[in-house]
């Protein structure tokens, strides 16, 4: 692999999955607390290539397949992921179905929207942590990566510009301007893409200056992680690399 390529990843509650255009390596602790390692191939379709270099449709189709990605490994283990699966659920009833005219109703299914996520936080906070860890390690181990592996891994800042919650940023920052002051005649979901596409441009070209600002939020979805937590990071860019 070259080292001039971009790598990528995901966090989980036991570990995480590093990414280049051509491999994926899941780094993760089993039941009995030893660490496992599993290499696999990353599919593209044939336009993908061709669609990078065209800017916010490159976003939105990068996003959709990340999704897609995670989708796959849901359906797979719905045991495992059964919680963000209900929530995407929700999310695809929250948008395709028509409010009601009962004001009543409206409110409660408002309240089940936006609580239950709420409720899963507070009833997952362990696990939460262990994932936010994982991220940390996640992004400093892309850190050690893109600085031909120099130095001590945990030296490395948890934070990193290409990181998704960078894109959830600007995404909640362009719908809180644009979307509410200005009218748009889009079908909502066409407009919610183009929203994300547009974050994604957003964060591609945001100057070492202004990254103070998703950062902000970058902190509240990641922490400082512990030894453990880098050791599976790095098994997975031992492999990838």
């Amino acid at each position: 692999m070259s080292q001039k390529e971009k790598i990528g990843g995901r966090a989980y509650k036991n570990g995480v999955r590093l990414m280049n255009s051509s491999f994926s390596v899941k780094a993760y602790y089993d039941e009995n607390g030893k660490l496992q390692v599993k290499l696999s191939s990353v599919k593209r379709f044939k336009y993908y290539k061709l669609i990078k270099k065209i800017p916010i449709l490159r976003g939105i189709v990068s996003l959709l397949m990340a999704i897609w990605m995670f989708l796959k490994e849901g359906i797979n283990n719905p045991k495992k992921y059964w919680a963000i699966l209900l929530i995407l659920l929700l999310d695809l009833l929250y948008i395709f179905i028509p409010g009601s005219e009962s004001q009543v109703t409206n409110n409660i299914l408002n309240l089940i929207y936006f609580g239950f996520p709420v409720l899963l936080l507070l009833l997952f906070r362990k696990t939460i942590s262990e994932v936010l860890k994982y991220h940390g390690a996640e992004h400093k181990v892309v850190h050690y990566y893109e600085n031909d592996c120099q130095g001590d891994i945990q030296s490395y800042s948890r934070l990193h510009k290409r990181c998704g919650s960078n894109i959830v940023f600007y995404y909640l920052l362009i719908t809180c301007t644009v979307g509410l002051f200005v009218y748009i005649p889009l079908n909502p979901l066409l407009l919610e893409l183009l929203f994300l596409g547009i974050a994604y441009e957003l964060i591609r070209y945001t100057p070492e200056q202004l990254l103070f600002l998703p950062y902000l939020f970058q902190r509240l979805v990641t922490k400082e992680p512990e030894e453990r937590h880098i050791r599976a990071a790095k098994a997975a860019l031992e492999l990838l690399r």
